[in-house]
């Protein structure tokens, strides 16, 4: 907080009042003493320059009692201070005061002595006004003017009934910056101590901190606590800046640009990037993204701020800031050079395989994956397509930022509203009683996964045309407008072409969306299956514990003559289940897959498998018909439950050793047991 100290001559006054000093008046001042600058203003406000002891609005009764009562928290920190500053070695003593944001005075603390009969008489009592406009520039009056630690010494005062007077006052903000009152100690003109506006504005200050403490501890820990991953989780600069621009919390990359090695040393935004507070928090209330250049090395930064701990939908308890560096030309050509060799990196090595239409897909997603170009996956159910959007997001430019996905088809459309925008507290029956942020804002920086795009009720894809519009959103519940800025991917199995001509999808939305265009081929069109599936083999086999296997050349035949509707995640679950039943063989046969010639798919119904007896094969209560259509998922429901039934026969009925036989886990077993209205055997 700074501080100034404001002193003139009664000579001064005198020229100043007469219009000796005024411009039009010939005068010829090279360094206007600061001073005159206020006199000024007083005078431009009318405030009188005598200073009568009666002059000035009072206010006492019920209206005083209410004043007090709206600066409870403050009075509280600051009122066991105010007889210490009150306290004088000097026989005439001071008076200590508070006032509220108006400059009416609240409370008084008197060392007693010659000066309290004065202080009466110049009404620095309870009920009084100090402000500019009663009294012109004075210590209240001017500290609440320009929001600073001030004192005003003898004839500064502006009012001549004031002469005698030191007056000392620094304002108390409250935690989201605004001026609540002002702390203030006045006493002869004769004792004045330049080491008491240093004991004001300390108080002040630690009155400040430990409101925003209060504060800070109604905010709840889970908010807290997110607030300390994001600041963990981000590689860029990212700071927690609170009022007045001081610097809460920062991460490692903020402290290097910044030069710091703590909050606690001088990391300010104003000073290394020229933003102020107010101009912070101002954007991040609008939901605005600000410019800035670093002073010392001119790099330059888009400010993305995030209010955190609203007060009134107008103010914030603190700002979080993350910094996004501003390529330049010749920084985006290398980005786009770079590409292939990227390509190459382990971001896409899940996605495995080497069919020429499959690389060809990941060669463009590669190229897409730097720039802000929406991305849309079409392709069929079990392909892996959010293994590719992950892998488009770890090799973007947001790919510091949180990958968030969403399952638009598998939520009922309020539900979907909820869960993507969030609710206000008691915004529906049932909703959380702190309210919930919403996906969209979890994926501010970073990318949004939309799966199952095309199962989006209509309603929802107007909300979220206009998001990616503008970043604009609201809450469910709430009228204030929110703003998240993400990179979008979206995919569906569906033709959404067809969906768009039948008006069951926007058309609007369906060309905003319509960025790179990305395909990832079935596994029945896949001219890698037999090396993707001895890759599978060996990358399941080491996940589930079981011997290193290989398939044999009739199961490979067998493999690449399958449909495969449920694509690679099918295939995954036929090899699983075949190293099951391999029992650690070091070659796995058609007989291990399940995939039998001329079998037909069979769905089982809850309870139409029957536990096994140890050593005996699991059996079904359907029949297979030799005549049935080519598989389908439901086939695969009978070789999991199979599975189960066989895994528990082998493990006596021991759960957990059975999960270990299939490679999942205990809880999926069981739930998969329900699923499925099997019996669990007993025991052997």
């Amino acid at each position: 907080m700074g501080t100034l100290t404001l002193s003139a001559s009664a000579h001064l006054w005198e020229q100043f009042l007469v219009g000796a000093l005024d411009e039009d008046a010939g005068a010829c001042v090279p360094e206007p003493p600061p001073i005159l600058s206020r006199w000024q203003r007083s005078r431009a406000l009318g405030a009188p320059s005598t200073g009568l002891p009666d002059e000035g609005p009072s206010v006492g009764g019920l209206a005083l009692v209410e004043r007090r009562a709206r600066l409870e928290p403050v009075w509280h920190e600051v009122r066991d201070m105010l007889d210490v500053l009150a306290a004088a070695p000097l026989p005439s003593g001071r008076v200590a005061l508070l006032a509220d944001r108006e400059g009416v005075i609240l409370a008084t603390r008197s060392s007693g002595g010659d000066f309290a009969g004065h202080a009466d008489y110049v009404r620095l009592v309870a009920g009084a006004c100090w402000d500019e406009v009663s009294r012109g520039t004075n210590a209240i009056g001017t500290a609440l003017a320009e929001s600073s630690a001030v004192a005003v010494v003898g004839p500064a005062h502006y009012a001549q009934r004031h002469h005698g007077l030191v007056c000392y006052a620094a304002p108390v903000r409250d935690p989201f910056g605004e001026v609540l009152g002002v702390l203030d100690v006045t006493g002869p003109a004769g004792g004045a101590d330049p080491l008491v506006l240093v004991a004001v504005a300390s108080i002040a200050h630690s009155a400040e901190a430990r409101l925003r403490e209060v504060a800070w501890a109604r905010v709840a820990a889970a908010a807290r606590g997110g607030l300390e991953a994001r600041l963990a989780r981000e590689d860029g600069p990212v700071l927690l800046v609170e009022s007045p621009g001081r610097v809460r919390r920062l991460n490692g990359a903020a402290r290097a640009l910044f030069g710091v090695e703590s909050a606690s040393e001088e990391a300010s935004p104003g000073r290394v990037l020229g933003l102020s507070w107010r101009t912070l928090k101002d954007a991040a209330l609008r939901g605005q993204v600000l410019e800035a250049s670093h002073r010392d090395t001119g790099a330059s930064w888009r400010v993305h701020p995030e209010a955190v701990g609203e007060g009134d939908g107008e103010s914030a308890l603190a700002v979080l800031v993350r910094l996004e560096p501003r390529l330049t030309r010749g920084q985006a050509r290398t980005a786009r050079a770079s590409v292939d060799a990227r390509f190459e990196k382990d971001v896409w090595s899940e996605l495995k395989g080497s069919d020429s239409a499959h690389r060809a897909t990941l060669r463009e997603a590669a190229r897409f994956a730097p720039t802000s170009v929406p991305v849309l996956l079409l392709s069929e159910t079990g392909t892996g397509k959010e293994l590719l959007a992950r892998a488009v997001h770890a090799a973007s430019a947001v790919s510091a930022g949180p990958f968030v996905a969403v399952n638009c088809g598998a939520l009922s459309a309020a539900l979907l509203e909820s869960e993507l925008f969030g609710h206000a507290p008691g915004a529906f029956t049932g909703a959380r009683s702190g309210g919930a942020e919403g996906k969209l804002a979890a994926a501010d920086g970073g990318t949004l996964f939309l799966d199952e795009l095309a199962e989006m009720p209509a309603a929802l894809q107007v909300m979220l045309l206009r998001v990616l519009e503008d970043g604009g959103y609201s809450r469910v519940g709430e009228s204030r407008v929110r703003h998240s800025r993400f990179r979008l991917v979206g995919a569906t199995c569906r033709d959404l072409e067809a969906a768009v001509r039948s008006g069951a999808f926007r058309q609007d939305l369906y060309y905003r969306l319509q960025g790179a265009l990305l395909r990832l081929p079935p596994l029945r069109e896949r001219e890698d299956l037999p090396e993707l599936a001895q890759v599978l083999l060996r990358q399941l086999a080491s996940e589930g514990g079981h011997p290193p296997s290989t398939l044999s050349a009739a199961a490979l035949a067998r493999l690449c003559a399958h449909r495969w509707p449920g694509n690679v995640r099918e295939l995954k679950t036929v090899l699983r289940l075949a190293l099951v039943r391999a029992d650690g063989s070091p070659v796995i046969d058609v007989s291990a897959l399940s995939l039998e010639p001329g079998r037909a798919p069979v769905s089982v119904e809850p309870g139409a498998v029957s536990h096994a007896a140890p050593g005996q094969a699991p059996r079904t209560g359907v029949a297979a018909d030799s005549h049935a259509a080519p598989e389908s998922p439901t086939g695969l429901r009978e070789v999991e439950a199979n599975a189960i039934l066989e895994a528990l026969s082998r493990s006596g009925g021991n759960v957990a050793r059975a999960a270990r036989l299939l490679g999942i886990a205990r809880s999926t077993l069981y739930r998969m047991v329900e699923r499925f209205g099997l019996v669990l055997p007993p025991r052997s």
